[in-house]
């Protein structure tokens, strides 16, 4: 029995030394037998928890804001942006679907539609990190953007009524399954 404990602690720790999927797969074998078989605790055994940003959006630059806008065009600015970053931070080694960034918005200065962001990010080539060829428009309708923003849709626009008018929360997170970014508000 102990020839088969020390086999088994052998190769649980090369399989450590591995990584990548083998990786995650050798750490829940050794925190399974550790923990359940041997009744011992580590923290190198506890889950990993993601924290998501908040990000205080204002009108005018004061103490706890993080962004100011002062019309649509920042807005969407603001909201591309942070798209593109959870982008950037997510979409290698995730396996769960994650938020990114809630955007508090103590202020709305008028109407954000997905069409107006992705017009902003062509312009100001985030298109080249993330693609957005299909938009919703007003009435919730997908259609394909008449600009020149890629040819995959990575971004879905989840927003209540179509666009963003008065919801003082927009939320952005990754979708590991379809592998885009999720625009809610």
């Amino acid at each position: 029995m102990a020839y088969i404990i020390i086999t088994l602690v052998g190769v649980g720790v090369l399989l450590l030394l591995i990584g990548g999927p083998v990786k995650t797969f050798s750490k829940n074998i050794f925190c399974y037998f550790y923990q359940n078989i041997l009744g011992q605790t580590s923290d190198f055994c506890k889950p990993t928890v993601r924290v998501m940003e908040t990000v205080v959006v204002c009108e005018t630059a004061k103490e706890g804001c993080d962004e100011t806008v002062a019309n649509e065009d920042e807005l969407a600015r603001t909201i591309a942006k942070y798209a593109i970053l959870c982008w950037t931070k997510m979409r290698v080694a995730v396996r769960n679907n994650t938020a990114c960034y809630s955007l508090s918005l103590q202020f709305n200065p008028g109407k954000v539609t997905e069409y107006q962001m992705t017009r902003i990010m062509e312009k100001e080539h985030g298109c080249e990190l993330i693609e957005n060829s299909i938009v919703k428009d007003e009435k919730g309708n997908e259609v394909d953007y008449t600009g020149d923003c890629g040819t995959r849709d990575q971004i879905y626009w989840d927003v209540s009524g179509n666009f963003i008018t008065d919801q003082g929360l927009i939320l952005i997170k990754y979708d590991v399954v379809n592998k885009r970014i999720v625009v809610g508000a």
